[in-house]
């Protein structure tokens, strides 16, 4: 993995999905290092002196593959004060600091695993973008099949949907199952309902040799990750976790 880097950046332009879901690309002063799919950075919009102390920061998921060495695209959910601070106060033109990339949560890289089930819940799915966005570019690499389910509270949230339905027409072994909570459905393709971790394993037949990602909201992952274990007979190793979530 590459070594973190503390890096300067101008808020190059921002989507306000809702008022509580923004997406904010930034631009670094630098050149930054390569970004493995999965990885996150911390962010501050807090004044900071390289020869100082890190201030208060919050922790998120990149949402693309960083393929410029440069762009940093990130999305942002209202969570406290301090996430509250960055989606109403950031604008385009803002200088920030961050630091990264961190993190482990690569797909694939477990020994033995030939397909992976990504399950992704609200802004959780922006590990799984950085995934996505290489495998447009890249394949896959070692896996045969890799099946995500991506729910939100409403159709109009899955934002990166566009993302999702471009890996499933142009990524060989690549499929995709939308899930909405509440709320009109854009069309047949999203199913009524939150995602159900049965229902997932139920569909995919023989699991040996799968691997299980779940990011989202706490609650979400603890309750997957229970019932994968227990009710579905999915060994432990086989469900990794985007753990700072």
């Amino acid at each position: 993995m590459a070594q973190p880097v503390r890096f300067h950046a101008t808020v190059e332009r921002l989507t306000r999905h809702t008022p509580d879901v923004v997406t904010f690309w930034l631009r670094s002063d630098k050149r930054l290092p390569a970004f493995a799919p999965g990885q996150f950075i911390h962010l501050t919009v807090d004044p900071y002196e390289p020869a100082g102390f890190w201030p208060e920061s919050r922790v998120f998921s990149v949402a693309n593959g960083v393929a410029d060495r440069l762009t940093v695209e990130l999305t942002i959910s209202r969570q406290g004060g301090y996430t509250s601070r960055i989606l109403d106060g950031l604008q385009p033109g803002d200088r920030v600091w961050a630091k990264g990339p961190y993190g482990d949560f690569t797909i694939g890289a477990a020994e033995g695993v030939r397909r992976a089930v990504l399950i992704a819940g609200g802004t959780g799915i922006t590990p799984f973008c950085s995934f996505m966005d290489a495998a447009l570019n890249r394949g896959t690499q070692s896996l045969e099949q890799v099946v995500l389910h991506y729910g939100a509270r409403t159709a109009d949230l899955l934002i990166y949907r566009a993302l999702a339905d471009a890996c499933a027409a142009r990524v060989p072994g690549f499929r995709v199952h939308y899930h909405a909570e509440t709320g009109p459905l854009m069309d047949s393709s999203v199913r009524h309902g939150r995602l159900d971790p049965q229902d997932i394993v139920a569909g995919l037949g023989d699991i040996r040799e799968t691997a299980f990602y779940l990011s989202g909201p706490k609650a979400m992952i603890d309750t997957f990750r229970s019932s994968l274990t227990g009710d579905c007979g999915v060994a432990s190793e086989r469900v990794l976790v985007d753990a700072w979530e």
